[in-house]
Formats: C-alpha cells, sequence, structure tokens
C-alpha cells in the first residue's frame, strides 16, 4: 500500500521538476496566447465590419486572422498543458484532440498564404490575364480546409498518450506525444508527405514571390527610367496645348473632378467650332439692333468654352492615368505585405519541419532530450506560432487604413 502511494507522489515531483524547467516556455506561450488573441480579434473586427468596402486587396485577410487566431489559441494551450503534464498527461482523448486541431489550423494558415501568393502573382505578373474571382476565391479556401481535414486525421492515430520512463528515478510517466504502438513504416510514410507537401508548398511560396519581386522591380526601375529621362529641346517648342498640359496640376485646375475618374467623353473639335461659328454669326445679327453686343465678346466666350472642354477631358484622361497609378501602388504594397507575412512565415516553420523529421524517425526523440536540451528544442519547434500573432502588427504597419481604424478603435475604447 506504501508503495502505491509513493510512486504518484514520486511522479508529481517529477512531473514538477520538468513543469519548472519550462516555465519559461510557458510564459512565452502564455504571452502568444494574450497578444494572439487581441491582435487577430481586432483585424477580423475591423476588416470585416469597418472595412468591409475594401474587398479586393483585403479579401483574404480576416479568414487568415481567423485560422491564425484559432491555431494561436488551440497549439499555446496544447503547449501550455504538455509543459504543466511533461509526465502526468493521462487524458488520451484530450491529446488526440489536441495533437487534431493544432495542425488542422496550422495547415489551413498555410495553405491561406499559398492561395494568396497565387491570387498576388496573377495581379502582378499576369494582369492583363484571368484572375482570381469570388468564386474562386471562395472554391480554394474550402479546398484548402479539406486538405488540411485529410492531413490531420491521421494525427489522432499517430499520437496519444505515452510512457515517459525515467530510469534513474525507477518510475515511469505519461505524456501526450507521438505513440509508440503505432506502425512506424505508415508512421515514416506519412511524416515524409508531411515533409514534402510542406517544401513543396515553400518552394511555391519562394518561386511565385521571387517572380513577383522581380516584376515589381523592373516596375520601379523603369518608372524611375522614364521619370529620370530629360525632355527632347524639339519636344519643348512642340504646341501650346502640350505646354498647357504640363503645366496645368490636377490640384490647381478647377475643371478636374477628383471623385469621378472613370469616364470616356470626347470632344467633337468640328461641331463645336461650328457651334460656335453659328453663335457668333446670330451675335452679330444681335448687334445690329443692340449696340451693346459684342461679336468679340462672343468669340472670346466659344474660345473659353472650347479650351474649357479641352481642359476637361485632359483632366479627365489624367484622373484615369492617375487612378491607375494609384491601383498599382496598392497592388504592389500589399503584396510586399504578404511577402513579408510569408518570410516570417518560412522563418518560423521550417525548424519545425526539420524536428518532425526527426520525430518521424526516432520514436524515441523526446526522450532522449536531456531536460536543458528539451527545453530549447521544445522552444524552436512551437516557434512556428509566433507566424500566427505577428500578422496584425505588419497589418498595422504597412496598412496605413488600417491603423488609421485602430487608432479610432482605441480612442472609442479609453472614452467608455
Amino acid at each position: 500500500m506504501d508503495n502505491v502511494t509513493y510512486i504518484p507522489e514520486k511522479l508529481e515531483v517529477w512531473n514538477r521538476e520538468l513543469a519548472d524547467r519550462l516555465i519559461s516556455n510557458t510564459v512565452i506561450l502564455s504571452l502568444f496566447i494574450i497578444v494572439g488573441l487581441l491582435g487577430n480579434s481586432t483585424v477580423i473586427i475591423i476588416y470585416s465590419f469597418i472595412m468591409k468596402s475594401d474587398k479586393e486587396e483585403r479579401y483574404f485577410i480576416p479568414f487568415l486572422a481567423a485560422v491564425d487566431l484559432c491555431a494561436c489559441l488551440v497549439c499555446a494551450s496544447s503547449g501550455i498543458a504538455n509543459n504543466m503534464m511533461q509526465a502526468t498527461f493521462e487524458n488520451n482523448f484530450a491529446c488526440k484532440t489536441m495533437q487534431f486541431l493544432g495542425p488542422l489550423f496550422t495547415f489551413s494558415s498555410i495553405l491561406f498564404l499559398l492561395i494568396i501568393a497565387v491570387h498576388r502573382y496573377l495581379k502582378v505578373c499576369k494582369p492583363f490575364g484571368k484572375q482570381m474571382t469570388l468564386r474562386w476565391k471562395q472554391f480554394a479556401m474550402c479546398l484548402s480546409l479539406i486538405t488540411s481535414l485529410i492531413f490531420s486525421l491521421p494525427m489522432i492515430y499517430f499520437h496519444g498518450v505515452v510512457s515517459f520512463p525515467n530510469t534513474e528515478k525507477g518510475i515511469v510517466g505519461l505524456r501526450c506525444s507521438r505513440s509508440k504502438s503505432a506502425n512506424k513504416t505508415l508512421s515514416l510514410i506519412f511524416g515524409g508527405l508531411l515533409v514534402i507537401a510542406t517544401v513543396a508548398i515553400i518552394l511555391s511560396l519562394v518561386i511565385m514571390y521571387s517572380k513577383i519581386g522581380y516584376t515589381i522591380l523592373i516596375h520601379f526601375r523603369n518608372t524611375k527610367t522614364i521619370n529620370g529621362n530629360k525632355i527632347h529641346p524639339e519636344m519643348e517648342n512642340s504646341t501650346d496645348v502640350d505646354k498647357s498640359r504640363k503645366r496645368i496640376s490636377s490640384h490647381e485646375d478647377p475643371l478636374c473632378d477628383e471623385k469621378d475618374k472613370n469616364y470616356t467623353i470626347q470632344t467633337d473639335n468640328t461641331d463645336l467650332s461650328g457651334y460656335c461659328s453659328a453663335e457668333t454669326d446670330n451675335a452679330v445679327l444681335s448687334s445690329m439692333y443692340s449696340p451693346h453686343t459684342s461679336v468679340q465678346t462672343t468669340k472670346k466666350d466659344c474660345d473659353t468654352r472650347t479650351t474649357a472642354q479641352g481642359n476637361d477631358n485632359r483632366c479627365k484622361t489624367r484622373g484615369r492615368r492617375r487612378k491607375g497609378k494609384h491601383n498599382r501602388i496598392v497592388v504592389y504594397k500589399f503584396t510586399l505585405m504578404f511577402m513579408l507575412i510569408t518570410a516570417i512565415f518560412l522563418i518560423c516553420y521550417i525548424p519545425k519541419v526539420i524536428i518532425i523529421m526527426f520525430e518521424a524517425s526516432n520514436p524515441k526523440f523526446w526522450e532522449e532530450l536531456s531536460d536543458s536540451t528539451r527545453t530549447g528544442v521544445l522552444f524552436v519547434y512551437r516557434m512556428y506560432i509566433i507566424n500566427n500573432i505577428t500578422n496584425p502588427f505588419i497589418y498595422a504597419f504597412l496598412d496605413k487604413k488600417f491603423a488609421k481604424e485602430i487608432k479610432k478603435l482605441f480612442k472609442v475604447c479609453i472614452r467608455k
């Protein structure tokens, strides 16, 4: 009887020792939960309800934030549970559930990044080709969720509560880890497929964003070259109309309509001059009866109208060009933002892939690690959660409209 009660007490002491060594990791995971919850929730609220009119460039952001939020909560919570119960994790159902949900949301986040990369590639590198319609975006995200589900279901079989022996103290604990009873061949095959799929996604992201980055670089180089070229002397003396086009600024010209830039109006100079000639003739006849009427004044009015029509057309053309330039800048800005998000994902996730390979090839991988080494390896293993909490900070830094809405939201919260 004394021997039976002694072993649990000894397990508790050992488990407390292991948990104390991981206290720094537990604190970091707790911070991940707080930051991820606040950041991703703010992103979902602002992009889904406040900025819901800006759909094209920001369409995927709230969906990515949703899976990032779930991944952060599930993965960090399961990490804390494992840290606190390194040798006393007895609930097999809870273990399998955590090992299923964590990869489900993590894979979904990765595949969403792949969809975003394809979307950006089409907009930047194939701007005149077929683009992703709303239906294709929805279909791609549904397919990503189904694919993530398929890859996550085997985790239920390959993970569970396993024995965790301590030969020095002569006791055996229980921890949530890769199952030792699972078929080793199947485990290696699944681990290999998982690594291959992850590497394929990483390579796809690198290739697409390399082409996107090259295209943007070439565009900015060409723009800089065009803006840096000097105008030829013969071009400077071309026509008065060309000179007026160069002098008139859209901000200084009262005829320019900044709000309405999508129009195509052409001026028929022949009809317009005919109209002015007819009006001038009528003014001549009228002057016979009204000596105060001036033909010269009427001609001046017609010239003014003609000039106004020409200025209006130039302003509208300039407005369309300005809008096109603005659209390109927006596309490039959001593309660079998603490139940064993907780069952080690669930095955070590649170490986990390497550890997964070691874990799949050696079922006793975690047991063979020393206590101090296990602490460091666990931190690197869970570093991928950083990918799920950094995106809101990137949006706040690069999306000025999002940052503006955050400031408004904080002001409202402070007043209340």
